[in-house]
C-alpha cells in the first residue's frame, strides 16, 4: 500500500500551493484573455452578422430598384414606339393629303387647259367657217355681219356639244 509519510504531505502541500499560485498569477488571467477573445469572436460574428443582413437589404433594395428601372425603361421604349407610330401615320396622312391637293389642282389644270382649247377651237372654227362662207358666198361681208356670222356659228357649236 502507500506509505503516509512526511514527503507525501508537502509533496501534496506543494502541489496545493502551486495550483493556488497558478490559479491566482496564470489561471484569470488566462480565462480573462480567452473570455476577451471569446467576446471579440462573438462581436465580430455578431458584426459580420449585421453586415450580412445590411448587404441582403442593400441587395433586395438594388434588385427592387432596378426592376423598377427596367420597367421605367420598357415604358420609355413603349412611349417612344407609339409616339413613331404617330408621327408615322402623321405623315402618311400628310402624304395623302398632299396627292390629293395635287390630284385636284391637277384636274383643275386640265379642265381650265381644256376650256381654254375649246375657246381656241371655237374661235378657229367660226373663223375658218367665215373664211369658207366669204369664199363660198363670194361676197364682201362688214365687219358686223362677220361678227354675227361667228357668234352664230359658235351658238350652233355650243348646242351641238349640250346635245352629245
Amino acid at each position: 500500500m502507500v506509505e503516509l509519510n512526511g514527503t507525501l504531505l508537502i509533496s501534496i502541500l506543494n502541489f496545493i500551493i502551486l495550483v493556488a499560485v497558478l490559479a491566482h498569477f496564470c489561471y484569470k488571467p488566462v480565462l480573462k484573455v480567452m473570455d476577451d477573445r471569446r467576446n471579440k469572436i462573438r462581436n465580430d460574428l455578431d458584426s459580420a452578422a449585421r453586415s450580412s443582413a445590411e448587404a441582403a437589404k442593400l441587395k433586395s433594395d438594388l434588385e427592387a430598384e432596378l426592376a423598377n428601372a427596367q420597367v421605367a425603361a420598357q415604358g420609355i421604349v413603349d412611349k417612344a414606339v407609339k409616339e413613331a407610330k404617330v408621327q408615322a401615320q402623321a405623315q402618311i396622312d400628310e402624304a395623302h393629303a398632299a396627292i390629293e391637293r395635287e390630284k385636284v389642282q391637277a384636274a383643275k389644270q386640265i379642265e381650265r387647259e381644256r376650256k381654254d382649247a375649246l375657246e381656241d377651237l371655237k374661235t378657229q372654227v367660226a373663223a375658218l367657217s367665215c373664211d369658207i362662207a366669204s369664199k363660198i358666198i363670194s361676197k364682201n361681208m362688214t365687219p358686223d355681219t362677220n361678227d354675227r356670222l361667228i357668234a352664230e356659228s359658235i351658238a350652233r357649236l355650243d348646242a351641238g356639244r349640250a346635245g352629245k
